[in-house]
């Protein structure tokens, strides 16, 4: 059984992203190479449904395929098929648990991996059911928040078992209208006396 750190989605190195095409992935997959068709085969039914910034980590991810033993792109591609298999919360619980093992020192890292390893199946199964469940939210951060940056939220009242007082307030008065204006006296139009002009 593969854990949740292995699964998580392969982060292209800065190097690789550089390397890779600035513009738009392809957005149909006729239109990849026929190396990266073949590093990304198990994504190929996926393909259409991913977003420019997902098929440019993949490409990028794809640039050393061809430079990976035979043995290391069976397993690239065993987990690119395990992670488009996961659905999105779990995506970002793998995204969790990457972040927090990469906080682990590189060797100690590895002695708990191997620690794993070494256990019998049905104790990795047991592992599993046990483990704490872990509900991401909405947006799961890549790392936890510091607790210091936390608000803890007050505890409620208990209940007393009297009714809530709520205070009510007399409805307020409608207002009136303002009343009407006396229109201003209209006068006459001046008229100026015409003049003959002899």
């Amino acid at each position: 059984m593969a854990s949740n750190a292995a699964l998580a989605q392969p982060t292209a190195s800065p190097a690789l992203l550089a390397a890779a095409p600035v513009g738009d992935a392809p957005r149909a997959w006729a239109a990849l190479s026929r190396e990266n068709r073949r590093a990304l085969a198990p994504l190929a039914s996926n393909w259409s449904r991913l977003s420019d910034a997902q098929r440019r980590k993949w490409l990028a991810l794809a640039h050393n395929f061809g430079s990976l033993s035979p043995a290391e792109q069976a397993t690239l591609q065993a987990r690119m098929s395990e992670w488009i298999a996961l659905s999105p919360q779990q995506r970002a619980q793998a995204r969790l648990n990457f972040g927090e093992a990469r906080q682990l020192p590189a060797d100690e890292r590895k002695a708990k991996w191997e620690a794993y390893q070494a256990l019998p199946p049905d104790e990795k199964r047991r592992l599993a059911e046990t483990a704490r469940p872990r509900t991401p939210g909405t947006a799961s951060p890549v790392r936890p928040v510091p607790a210091d940056k936390l608000v803890t939220v007050p505890r409620a009242a208990a209940p007393s078992g009297k009714p809530a007082r709520i205070v009510t307030l007399p409805a307020p008065e409608p207002a009136l209208p303002p009343p009407p204006q006396p229109a201003p006296p209209q006068s006459a139009p001046a008229v100026e006396p015409q003049h003959d002009p002899e």
